[in-house]
């Protein structure tokens, strides 16, 4: 039915409103679309389908992989052992996250192609003939980027382990290509993490090496020009020397003293004492005393102490004493004299001190010569002291360098060659083995075409039906017009 004021047919535009379908009017206005959305229904299904039906089932072979701290996250520092944050390490999740980036980086996958093969990691297809107008390189470089396609590498938070996947339609290439990939992985790590700073601390070891020799030539100048061999050597030898010469010097100059004094008291007591003393005085009462005193010793050997004889004999000595000791007994006699043998021995005695003195001081003399030259050689010593204690630090600090970028050297070469050989901090927990069972997207694509073919469908249905100025049903003029239809025309 159509119902039109102005005379103008069905449309509806002139009056200012378009009419509202209800469900019912919906329903009508999509069955008369229903060839156009068969048809679209019908096209975007059979290519859906197809698509669907090339698809092959693929074998997903997985591995796990086991990350801990290793040597080559503890931080190195190449000034020295003590430098700031030698020995700090990343996080254990940090850590795992480098590792997945290695793992799935280009360079992994190029490596793992080149070792198994373009042709047998992904044969082609006969019929392909895209392929056949690439170029080897693009050809390689198209596989690579499958090949990352296909890998994937996942971890789980607060872990160690990461979870390796490879997808492809032949299920032993898929663990034969995961395998080799772990292979290269591990390779191709050390070569990224291990840095060979071997040639850099050879090279920084060589120059102090160089600058200690200088150090070194500085040092024998500097012994040459102060002629010594050993300066700590020769300043303790001095030290000592110098030492023990005030000591004798001190004790030289007591000794000095002592024969000073007794040269003075020799010289003293000489000058008095007389040239010419008694040598003995003789009278005949002498020589008869001792007469009578051989005669009492006689007497004595046969007698005893009081026998009349040996008394007798003692009355006789006594009373010849009492004249000896008398002034006349003293004069009557011969008197000898001579030398005095005192002043002789006091003569010997006072040339022997002068001598000594003379010696004593000579010794004196030559020990505070000897005092002053030492002296005068350790103060010169003294003196450039600091000069060979800056060359000796000098030289301590270039020999500590030395030595430590030779232990950092043999270590950075012994931590390469153990790296070429293993990976200690990488450990493989489960390797691909083949699956034995596939997984294949062609359900998913055939529901997902039919669904999309549908909608697709149901939207083009939609819009032609929106598309047309005429009403649905007789109904629906009543009600957006707001008049009453008395009757319908078939046109």
């Amino acid at each position: 039915m159509s119902f039109n004021r102005s005379g103008t047919g069905n449309d509806y535009k002139s009056y200012g409103t378009r009419p509202q379908p209800g469900l019912g009017d919906w329903i009508k206005m999509l069955l008369k679309e229903v060839w156009l959305m068969l048809a679209i229904f019908s096209i975007i299904a059979i290519l859906g389908i197809a698509f669907a039906m090339t698809m092959q089932k693929k074998y997903t072979a997985e591995a796990r992989l086991s990350v801990l701290v290793g040597d080559e996250y503890i931080y190195m520092s190449n000034a020295g052992a003590n430098a700031t944050g030698e020995g700090a390490t990343p996080k254990q999740e940090q850590i795992v996250q480098s590792e997945i980036e290695v793992l799935t980086s280009a360079p992994v996958a190029t490596r793992t192609v080149q070792a198994i093969g373009l042709e047998k990691l992904f044969p082609p297809k006969a019929d392909d003939k895209s392929e056949k107008t690439l170029d080897p390189e693009a050809k390689f470089n198209t596989g690579v980027e499958k090949l990352r396609r296909e890998f994937g590498a996942s971890s789980t938070p607060n872990t160690t382990v990461i979870h390796l996947y490879m997808s492809n339609k032949d299920p032993q290439m898929a663990a034969l290509s995961l395998n080799k990939m772990i292979d290269e992985y591990l390779v191709y790590r050390r070569q990224v993490l291990f840095e060979n700073r071997t040639p850099g601390f050879q090279e920084q070891k060589d120059e102090f090496s160089k600058q200690l020799d200088v150090v070194d030539g500085q040092i024998n100048a500097f012994l040459k020009a102060n002629g010594v061999s050993d300066y700590e050597a020769e300043r303790t030898a001095l030290q000592t020397l110098l030492a023990n010469t005030r000591q004798e010097l001190l004790s030289t100059t007591t000794k000095l003293y002592e024969s000073e004094g007794r040269y003075s008291s020799s010289s003293s007591t000489y000058s008095q004492i007389p040239s010419e003393i008694r040598l003995s005085f003789e009278t005949d009462n002498s020589k008869k005393r001792l007469e009578l005193q051989q005669q009492l010793s006689d007497l004595l050997t046969r007698y005893t102490d009081n026998a009349q004889p040996v008394v007798e004999m003692k009355k006789r000595i006594a009373a010849l004493d009492g004249v000896i000791n008398s002034d006349d007994g003293r004069r009557a006699g011969v008197i000898r004299t001579g030398p005095n043998p005192v002043k002789d021995s006091l003569a010997t005695d006072k040339a022997r001190n002068q001598a000594e003195v003379q010696a004593m001081r000579e010794r004196r003399d030559i020990l505070a010569q000897q005092v002053s030259q030492i002296e005068a050689r350790a103060m010169a010593l003294a003196a450039v002291r600091p000069q060979y204690e800056d060359l000796l630090r000098r030289k301590a600090v270039l020999e500590d360098q030395v030595k430590q970028f030779s232990n950092r050297e043999a270590t950075a070469r012994a931590q390469i060659e153990l790296a070429q050989t293993s990976s200690d901090n990488i450990r493989i927990i489960e390797r691909a083995v083949v699956p034995t069972r596939g997984k294949s997207m062609k359900k998913i694509a055939l529901i997902g075409s039919v669904l999309f073919a549908a909608f697709t469908a149901l939207l083009a249905g939609i819009l032609r039906a929106l598309l047309r100025n005429n009403a649905p049903a007789p109904r629906s003029v009543a009600r957006n017009l707001g008049l009453p239809v008395l009757a319908t025309v078939a046109r």
